[in-house]
Formats: C-alpha cells, structure tokens, sequence
C-alpha cells in the first residue's frame, strides 16, 4: 500500500467494535460521526493499510483519515473535543439587566413600541447605559436561552426593585464561582417551588426505549390528583433533591428545608449559600430566625433574588424539568438524584 505505514495498530475492544459497526451503517445517526466511525473500523480491521488507501475506499480526503485514525487510538469517542472559545465580553451582570430591560414593557422607557425586538432592546440597552455597544443577535441569543419571550409581557416578570443591581450582583458571582466554592466547602444551592403539578397514570404499560433512542409515553391516562414540588439544586454540580407535598406553606418548606439538611450533600461542608426568591412560601422575614435555631454543622447565608426577578433562580428552571411519577405522588418520598 502507497504511503507510510501506521507506526502502531489500532485496538479495539468487541464492545467498541459493535458499537462502531453500529454506528456506522446508522442513516439516523449524524454523517460525521457515521464518517469517524467507518474510519476508526477501516483501520482496525486493516492494520496495515496507510492513511491513503482508507481514504481512497472511503471516499474521504487523507487528513480527515489521519486525524481520526489517531484520534481512535487515544479515545474511543467520536464526538468533536469541546473547543475553549473566545473569552466572554460580557459579564453576567449586563446580560441579567437585560434580561429584566426585555421582561418589562417599552412605554416604560418612552417608546411607543407594542413589543421588543433584538434590535430595539439593543438600542434601549445602550440608551440606558447597560452596555457601550452590543449585537441584536447576542440579544436574541441570549432571550433564547433563557426561553423568555418579550412580547409575553407579565407583570410577575418585570422587576421593579430599586436594589436589583445589588441584589442581583451576589447571586451571579455565586453562580459564577460555585466550582471554585464548593472546593473550599461552600455549598451553592438554589430552591424553589411548582405549584400544582398533575399526576398521571398511564393507562398502556410504556415501554422500553431502544437504545440511544427516546422513550415513547402512552398516550392514554388517568388523573391521580394534583401535588407541590419542591426542588432545590446544587448549582455546582447539578444535583437535585426534590420532594412532593400537598400544600404549599411555609410549614411545608421548612419541612423540606429539614430533609435537606439530614440528606448526604453536607460532607465536609462548612458555608450553604442558599439562594431563594421572595415568594410568600419562603417567609422572608421569618425563615433567618428559624434558621438561626438550627444547631447545624455548616453556616447558612441567605441570598434573597430581586422583587419579581425569579427568573434569576436557578432553582425555577430545575423544579420544571423535573419528572413526576405516580410512585412520587403516591409515597410522597423524596429522591437525590
């Protein structure tokens, strides 16, 4: 075979080759990774062929072959490595206070705009000296993110807190450095609540997804009443530990509250920033007292979010994505998953 030849041949195990094999006859799966896969497999099943020949029988051009072929004995994974990127040019405070500038409503700022674009909420940001300059596109980019609509205008969703800068500030340097927190042990955690969920059962059995495939739900079902979920999570890591209750009081989060603090997460940590909104269940004006009673191991600091800026809450979005079952609903047991 026309050029050099491989200077060490690629292992494979037989679970790796299945897999592979798989792979690369998959018309569902993504061209690159059928692509990376038939390379990987062409040689290991032929250790003496050079990159050429592979590409030539492939179809694929030689430095694609190489860099694969030598990917395919460091890793076994066909996926692209995560790339560093660009450093940030804005910090998390200018994106929250436009996130709030894009929740509220333009007649507020003096424009006559019904609904906000990304080009409109480029020009007010600037006006309000949020930002010297900035994209419509990052804009987009950004309220997409966060799956906010702006022309869903909420007044639950516009804050008018004079000390959402200082509120604000905290919690997104606590987001920002939970990694390095929770190292010293300091503990990051955000909580809330969903009101409400219905639980269902299904009437057909669901069955077991294929592999690498989603499962299918039955479409069919009955009502099992209706259960608040309460949620909290470890921004860090992405824990969540979650239980189900049948109200919504203050009794029923400070129950919740008492669970958390008997559960696993505490090991070896010495400060629980704990970061809630000012619903009516979390009792602001009561919850440090009760806290101060607590003879616990690890001292908690409060970190209150800004009036109507919830959205801020890392907790809101893990209490949404969170799956109710009816062994949730009927037991009421608490998971950490």
């Amino acid at each position: 075979m026309s050029g050099p030849r491989p200077k060490s041949a690629l292992t494979l195990t037989p679970e790796q080759e299945g897999r592979l094999q798989h792979l690369s006859t998959c018309y569902m799966a993504p061209f690159a990774l059928v692509q990376r896969a038939q390379i990987v497999l062409g040689a290991f099943r032929h250790p003496e062929w050079s990159n050429p020949p592979i590409a030539q029988r492939l179809g694929w051009s030689v430095t694609t072959v190489k860099r694969w072929r030598r990917r395919g004995q460091d890793t076994d994974s066909s996926c692209d490595v995560p790339r560093a990127g660009t450093r940030r040019t804005f910090t998390p405070l200018p994106r929250a206070r436009i996130v709030a500038l894009a929740c509220s409503a333009p007649r507020q700022y003096g424009k006559p705009w019904q609904r906000w674009s990304g080009e409109k909420l480029a020009q007010v940001a600037t006006e309000q000296q949020i930002v010297e300059s900035i994209a419509a596109s990052t804009l987009r980019t950004w309220l997409r993110h966060d799956k906010i609509k702006p022309w869903r205008y909420h007044s639950w969703q516009h804050s008018t807190d004079p000390r959402f800068v200082e509120k604000a500030l905290p919690v997104l340097d606590l987001s920002a450095q939970a990694p390095a927190l929770q190292a010293h042990g300091e503990l990051t955690i955000c909580a809330d609540e969903k009101t409400s969920i219905q639980a269902r059962q299904r009437v057909p059995l669901t069955k077991a997804a294929a592999p690498g495939e989603v499962v299918q739900g039955a479409d069919r079902y009955k009502r099992m009443g209706a259960v608040q979920l309460f949620c909290a999570l470890v921004v860090a890591s992405g824990l969540t530990f979650a239980q189900t209750r049948l109200t919504k009081k203050f009794a029923d989060f400070k129950a919740f509250l008492g669970d958390l603090f008997q559960s696993s997460l505490w090991e070896g940590i010495k400060v629980l920033h704990l970061i809630l909104d000012n619903g009516p269940t979390h009792a602001p004006k009561q919850l440090a007292t009760w806290l101060a009673a607590w003879e616990l191991a690890f001292e908690i600091r409060l970190y209150w979010l800004p009036t109507y800026a919830s959205w801020r809450d890392q907790g809101w979005s893990a209490v949404g994505e969170r799956k109710l079952t009816l062994r949730t609903l009927q037991s009421g047991d608490r998971s950490l998953c």
